[in-house]
């Protein structure tokens, strides 16, 4: 009797965040003429199910979040958030999301322990522990909230966004390119303590692919406002055809012919060869040919598939030479 109502909880849990064929549209010009930033698209996420977005600019990133925020209405579709209807639940939609955009000031005049109250009392929570241990990895420990914010580093800044953010307890927190500033050397302990957040889902537009990987377990693919692919990262990366990519930047610009002469799969961007092999074999050979040319290179970085490859591989497949593979 147990197990079977138990299997009828698992069966009846609603979705953290559902869209039903959303669509959305602007107007454009002095002639009105519509644009269309979001096409069709349909998807869902569990509860604590993170979600890259990923994709050329424009491509509907920051509409998907605004969409899912209350900020824009859908023109066709449904978007349901643990299983509420966003415009006929608004007020109750924005009062269990965060959107955090690179938009988003700080008064800095007030010190961090003004902003940090002022939040409290808005949205009547108490600062986290998680949120103290996210601002004292950038060096913000109690007794530094009396300084001034226009004192603080870009880093200390954005950490100090994503604090305010959690102490209002979303249920969906929206991070709309944030998180570039971010140091690298303190990624990987904010990624920790921010996946250790219980009950929080986050859907993260981002060109730091490093935090990306390390915080999402999926990812979505958009392209002129249309889904190309969506999934968890394993599944996306295990369609992808290479294992290894090689990073060559060279001293001088070199002559495209030269970059194809390692004879495997490359994309030239800038002054940068990015080279794609299938198995360590490949690994051995490339690298043997580059210690050949080392007296124009400038820097080598191997590195396995992640996705930022599949960035690049799914968005821009004509710039992939791949006449050599």
């Amino acid at each position: 009797m147990g197990d079977g109502r138990a299997v009828l909880v698992e069966a009846v849990k609603v979705k953290a965040l559902e869209f039903r064929e959303v669509s959305k549209t602007f107007k454009s010009g002095a002639l009105g003429r519509r644009v269309t930033a979001i096409k069709d698209i349909s998807f869902q996420l569990e509860e604590g199910e993170d979600l890259a977005v990923i994709g050329p600019s424009p491509s509907g990133k920051t509409t998907l979040l605004k969409l899912i925020a209350g900020i824009y209405r859908p023109d066709k579709g449904e978007i349901l958030i643990f299983g509420k209807s966003i415009v006929n639940n608004l007020s109750w939609a924005r009062k269990n999301t965060y959107y955090i955009s690179q938009q988003m000031q700080l008064n800095k005049k007030l010190t961090v322990k003004e902003e940090i109250t002022y939040f409290q009392e808005l949205f009547k929570n108490p600062i986290s522990r998680e949120c103290v241990e996210m601002l004292e990895l950038v060096g913000l420990s109690e007794r530094d909230y009396d300084r001034r914010i226009e004192t603080l580093s870009e880093t200390q800044m954005t950490i100090l966004k994503v604090v305010l953010g959690l102490i209002k307890k979303p249920k969906i927190m929206l991070m709309d390119n944030v998180l570039g500033e971010i140091d690298q050397k303190i990624i990987e302990g904010f990624t920790e303590v921010l996946n250790s957040i219980e009950g929080l889902t986050m859907i993260i537009v981002d060109k730091n692919i490093d935090l990306l990987n390390r915080v999402c377990e999926k990812a979505m693919i958009l392209i002129d406002g249309k889904l190309m692919d969506i999934g968890k990262v394993k599944d996306i990366l295990s369609d992808y055809p290479y294992k290894y990519d090689v990073e060559v930047s060279w001293k001088h610009d070199v002559d495209e012919n030269k970059i194809a002469s390692l004879g495997y799969p490359y994309q030239k961007i800038g002054g940068m060869a990015r080279y794609y092999l299938r198995n360590e074999s490949e690994l051995k050979e490339v690298m043997e040919k580059i210690i050949g040319e080392m007296d124009k290179i400038m820097q080598v970085q191997v590195s396995g598939i992640d996705l930022e490859d599949i960035y690049y591989w799914r968005i821009y497949p004509k710039q992939l030479n791949e006449k050599n593979k």
